[in-house]
Order: C-alpha cells, then structure tokens, then sequence
C-alpha cells in the first residue's frame, strides 16, 4: 500500500463513485454528485483524484454534461495507506451489520459482505489483529446513520481505544466538551459505539464513579494506565441512545400520541431518540432534543410516521420547518 496523506473520508467516496462509473456509461454532473451526496465542485475533485491515479475518465461540458470511464486493458488498482484501508474496513464492517435485518435486497447484503471479506483479507498482517480487535469493541444500531455514513474520527485514536476495550486496561485522556473546555479522563473504557453519524466511547469514570459516553473526534492524548480492571456487563448502545434521549440541546420537542407507550414501541420500528413517558393506559409522550434542527426534525418526522393520533409542543424554528414540510407535501400528486 502506498503513502499518501491520510483521509478517512475520501478512499470511501472514492470506492462508491469508481463503482457508479463501472456500473453504466455516461452519468450527467449533477444526478453522479446526488447519488454520492456531495457538491458538484466536490464531484469535480474527485474525478481529477481518478484521473491523476490513471483511471480513464471522460468528460462533457454543456447542458448535459457529464462522465464516464472509458474503456482500458491495464486500470491501475486504487491504493491507501494504512490510516485509509483500515478507515474503509472498518466502514464496510459497520456497514455490514447495519443492513441486516434492514428492508434491503439480499444483493446488497451479499456485495457489502463480499466488499468486507475482501478488504480484510488484503489488510497488512501488521494491522489484521488490531483491525479485528477494533470491529468486536464496536456496537453499531439497527438501521442507517442520520448522515447516511458514519464518519471515522482519527483511526490511530480508534485503534487505541479499541485496543484498551479488548485488553480491559484503564486509560487517561484529554476530552473536550461541548463548551470548548478541555478536561482530563481517567476511564475503564468498555464499548465503542455508532450512533447519528459520531464514534463514541462508553467507559466507566473513575474520577466521577459512574458510566459516561465521549464523542471519540473530542478525544485526544491517549495514555494506558497500569491498572487492569474485570469487564461489567452493560448493553452500550442502549446507554448510548438512553443519554441522547435524557440530554438538553438548543432544539426541543415533545410530541403526545393517543396510544399507550406499548402501542407506540410496537409500531414504531427502530429506537426512539426521546423519552417515552405513559400518561395514561392510551396516551403517550415522547421528548427529543437536539443540536441539530434538521435531526430534530428528522426525529420527528419518523416518529409522525407511526398511525396515531398526536399533538406538538416545540420550538418555533422547529414548526416552522414543519410546517415547510407539510407545505411542500401539499404539491405531492
């Protein structure tokens, strides 16, 4: 594997557009960038990064612009350091077990699989272990992440924890917090967990003697303590999920369903990003919070998704949004 600068991001990118180039001929600009979910200027990079690895791709100009990949005897095999081939490894992993079970073809289930063994295999022996290593310290949920993907925070960072996860070592870190300030840890990390598109730890803290999370990009200055600890029995992505449910953020909402918290848990298919209150044996309440007023709103549009009656309380930048929605689902049909 050559040298390169490191991404965690791009090699992914890379792989999904070569295979939409391969998958038919001409694509125009602008239905390639929505497949990929990027800029059209973001597109454009990525095609020169193609081209300057010898990949024939060809361009239009005009209104019908686009690209293909031209036909060649000798296509040079995309290469990534190490940092960008366990990135990719460790994406396909969490992807793989987040289609199952998920309403996808078989097809795909097998070709994420199939892209899985693969990469594993051609992994150098040197990272093979640590690799493994980190993919059992992993909890991903059921279902995609909100952005689609789950961006990799620093893979050197990853590796470390991971390591500590498996071996039940103690460690210290520099953990920043929502506020900009700076603080030192000292954990049993347990558990490393996908969740809305973020890496995070879930460890117990000595200092504090209780279980916390940590967003995994936030953390920094890793350092192994000389204490072994025995592993406790917690179910990490719950914890996880229960702390997003329990927080305060700028956006708020709470949406009251006229069915009871056991109706509601039946017909809603996936995990709730709120607290769930029962009011009475047939009425509900659900509370979410968010940073983000687009994953506020997405939140609230799968829960509006269940067949039921309700009533909402929120803020009113998430009304208004709302009330966008309804308008723009008014021109449907």
């Amino acid at each position: 594997m050559t040298s390169r600068t490191p991404s965690s991001e791009m090699p992914g990118r890379l792989l999904r557009l070569l295979s939409l180039l391969q998958s038919r001929g001409w694509w125009q600009a602008g239905e390639l960038s929505e497949r990929l979910g990027v800029q059209p200027r973001t597109l454009r990079r990525d095609i020169e990064r193609l081209k300057s690895l010898d990949y024939p791709v060809r361009s239009r100009t005009g209104r019908d612009g686009g690209y293909n990949l031209g036909e060649s005897s000798n296509l040079p095999p995309l290469q990534f350091d190490d940092e960008e081939a366990v990135a990719i490894a460790v994406s396909l992993s969490t992807a793989s077990r987040q289609v199952r079970g998920q309403s996808v073809s078989d097809g795909v289930r097998v070709a994420t699989d199939s892209a899985r063994i693969k990469l594993e295999r051609m992994l150098p022996a040197r990272l093979r272990h640590r690799y493994h290593l980190l993919v059992q310290s992993i909890e991903a949920g059921p279902g995609p992440d909100v952005e689609g993907a789950t961006m990799l925070p620093d893979t050197d960072v990853l590796l470390e924890l991971s390591d500590a996860c498996a071996d039940h070592q103690a460690l210290s870190f520099i953990h920043v917090k929502r506020d900009g300030a700076r603080t030192l840890r000292h954990v049993r990390p347990h558990k490393l967990v996908t969740m809305s598109g973020y890496w995070y730890l879930v460890a117990f803290d000595s200092d504090r003697r209780d279980w916390r999370s940590f967003r995994v990009e936030r953390i920094s200055s890793v350092k192994y303590r000389h204490e072994r600890f025995e592993p406790q029995v917690l179910d990490a992505f719950s914890f996880v999920a229960r702390s997003f449910a329990e927080a305060h953020y700028r956006f708020n909402a709470t949406v009251t369903f006229e069915i009871s918290a056991l109706q509601l848990r039946s017909k809603y298919h996936g995990t709730i990003f709120g607290v769930v209150k029962e009011l009475t044996c047939q009425r509900c309440e659900v509370s979410l919070s968010a940073d983000s007023l687009d994953l506020i709103v997405e939140y609230l549009c799968a829960l509006l998704s269940v067949d039921a009656d309700f009533d909402i309380a929120a803020d009113h930048e998430v009304l208004n949004r709302l009330q966008t929605i309804r308008a723009r689902l008014g021109t449907v049909g």
